[in-house]
């Protein structure tokens, strides 16, 4: 009898069942095992904004002089996204990105913010960010996993919107469901993280992910061909997030028994 190869979409939400459901945020019991997930998990967060930001610039003007997009729908499309996470409203009157918010996040559960504070510095200072990857300490595994996403960096449009698409935008409220779960489940004091991930959960779900789907199928133009390539390079995404859950999960294996608290917290 033949065996039953799955087809690439049944592929894709296989994976991403499996990072739904993933050991990792069992694991997530205790303040130090939150602080070594945050320090590992930040880089994700930046190298978002990397792949967003890509997407913005070949499908809209920004550059002066300035020249009316080639798909206004689709400049619209990734404008709405761009504005949510770039200058989201954090509280009234107060606009920043998901990216300082998470920031804040680590800052306050007392997180080490120096290797993600001197990762940016260097970029600033105008390292190529690979040599700057290189330059702080870093934890491999998330060093490996923003490796990948700078490798999809300069494949082509479509190809990019499908790894954002399916390795960000659709997964992330499904992760991040369960990652709420188990830290109010511990009780751990953690309520700036507990906003921004109800924030990602509710407007990716609601909004994000709806509209990046959308722009998806612009940019597929019914192409199949197109589509595949997009696809296969949206698996790859997805592998190497599994890749980094695991890697994160065994160095935790040893933190599950509670013993410290987090900053500012009752003993």
């Amino acid at each position: 009898m033949k065996a039953y190869t799955l087809s690439l979409h049944e592929q894709l939400d296989q994976v991403k069942g499996a990072l739904a459901a993933h050991p990792l945020y069992g694991r997530l019991r205790t303040p130090a095992a939150l602080r070594s997930f945050m320090e590992r998990h930040v880089l994700c967060v930046w190298d978002f904004m990397w792949l967003l930001k890509t997407l913005q610039r070949d499908l809209t003007c920004v550059q002066s002089p300035w020249l009316p997009p080639r798909d206004p729908e689709a400049a619209r499309l990734i404008n709405e996204i761009v504005l949510g996470e770039e200058t989201d409203v954090l509280q009234p009157g107060v606009y920043g990105s998901h990216f300082e918010w998470y920031m804040s996040a680590m800052q306050e559960v007392g997180c080490d913010l120096g290797p993600i504070t001197r990762l940016l510095a260097a970029v600033r200072a105008g390292q190529p960010v690979e040599t700057a990857l290189r330059m702080v300490d870093l934890p491999s595994e998330a060093q490996a996993f923003a490796r990948h996403t700078m490798s999809v960096l300069d494949r082509l449009v479509h190809v990019r919107a499908a790894v954002f698409f399916h390795s960000r935008e659709d997964v992330i409220p499904r992760m991040f469901v369960q990652v709420v779960h188990e830290l109010q489940g511990q009780g751990l004091p953690c309520a700036t993280l507990l906003a921004y991930l109800q924030r990602h959960i509710e407007v990716d779900r609601d909004s994000h992910a709806p509209l990046a789907a959308r722009l998806l199928c612009r940019l597929y133009a019914n192409d199949r061909a197109r589509q595949r390539e997009a696809e296969e390079a949206a698996l790859a995404a997805l592998v190497a997030r599994q890749q980094l859950w695991d890697a994160i999960a065994a160095r935790l294996e040893p933190l599950h028994v509670p013993c410290c608290t987090l900053p500012g917290s009752m003993v």
